[in-house]
């Protein structure tokens, strides 16, 4: 008789389990979303943007994670990032360099993002000067 109300239990037990796993809801990972204006046209990976304001979301702030670059509502850009660091910057900023985007600076999460110098087939003349140019990003934060 005991033996009997223990395999109950242990079935009831187990199918609560499957019932609880079957609804479970995936973990979602939590989307940065900001806003850029640029005042010139940029290069950022292989993607070349005109001048005009972007928005952008970052799937996760890894070295694997990507950010889709937004003009209006059309996604005009996949950028893959290539290195993460961590910041103590107060400021959400664009780093680029030579008219390309180096790096974006999101201390809300403590990361800024690297991306490397996009090597086209006809490189310009030598010689141009490399200057670097700071874009203000403004971080709206995670959701879903």
């Amino acid at each position: 008789m005991k033996t009997n109300r223990k395999f109950t239990v242990l079935r009831l037990l187990v199918l609560g389990v499957l019932v609880a796993g079957f609804n479970a809801k995936p973990a979602s990972a939590q989307i940065l979303r900001g806003k850029f204006s640029l005042p010139f046209t940029a290069c950022w990976d292989k993607a070349t943007l005109p001048a005009g304001n972007y928005s952008f979301t970052l799937d996760e702030p890894t070295a694997s994670g990507q950010v889709t670059v937004f003009r209006g509502r059309q996604a005009v850009a996949l950028i893959s990032t290539r290195g993460v660091s961590y910041t103590t910057s107060d400021h959400s900023e664009m780093v680029l360099q030579g008219g390309m985007v180096r790096e974006l600076s999101l201390p809300q999460i403590g990361v800024t993002l690297q991306y490397p110098e996009f090597t086209p087939r006809h490189r310009a003349a030598p010689g141009q000067p490399q200057v670097s140019q700071i874009i203000p990003v403004a971080a709206a934060g995670a959701g879903r």
